[in-house]
């Protein structure tokens, strides 16, 4: 499923500033937008360690997401775990076209 988050790249960079997050609910579920120095990225709202809200975490120059909880490090490009200690973040697409930011899940 395609889900359109933002009209426009200049909407969706005003709503979530770089350096930021923004939890999302589409069909029931959490998500995660996230905006790092390399872009947006869209991932499962929980770690997949135990489950804390990776929306209380913060976001690293590394281009990683760290859990509050045991500070897993999560890769925004793959999901991959810094030191293997878990299983890996699921990513999904995201698209930024001319008439909006877009993801599918």
């Amino acid at each position: 499923m395609i889900v359109k988050l933002f009209s426009s790249k200049k909407e969706a960079i005003e709503e979530v500033p770089k350096g930021t997050v923004r939890k999302l609910i589409v069909k029931n579920k959490s998500y995660l937008l996230i905006h790092s120095n390399q872009g947006f990225s869209v991932s499962d709202e929980l770690c997949p360690h135990q489950h804390e809200p990776l929306s209380k975490g913060k976001l690293n120059d590394f281009n990683e997401i760290i859990c509050p909880l045991h500070e897993y490090r999560f890769n925004l490009k793959s999901g991959i775990e810094s030191t293997n200690k878990c299983r890996h973040l699921t990513l999904y697409q995201i698209a930024v076209k001319s008439d909006g930011l877009y993801i599918e899940i």
